[in-house]
């Protein structure tokens, strides 16, 4: 589940400065602040976004590779293949 956007600005660092053509320039307060809410949006609907479809990189990265499933079709049919592949899905459902 996703933070708070109050949590989320809590764990940076405010920046103090940017760099401007080679040199380091102290950033103003109202400059601070816009920076510090532009990353704390950012990671928001980050966080939203993996709340809503990390289900799907989860279960990307848990299926057997593709050469591996047409193993398993081979040997235990697409009866079998389902099985496995029901597995990760069950692990990962989706929200």
């Amino acid at each position: 589940m996703a933070d708070s956007k109050e949590t989320i600005k809590a764990s940076f660092t405010a920046p103090t400065h940017r760099v401007v053509d080679g040199v380091q320039v102290d950033l103003t307060t109202e400059e601070a602040d816009a920076i510090l809410n532009e990353w704390t949006d950012n990671e928001h609907a980050r966080q939203v976004e993996d709340d809503a479809n990390g289900y799907k990189t989860n279960r990307a990265n848990e299926y057997p590779s593709i050469p591996d499933q047409l193993d398993d079709i081979f040997h235990n049919g697409l009866d079998g293949w389902k099985a496995t592949i029901q597995t990760t899905k069950d692990k990962y459902p989706k929200p």
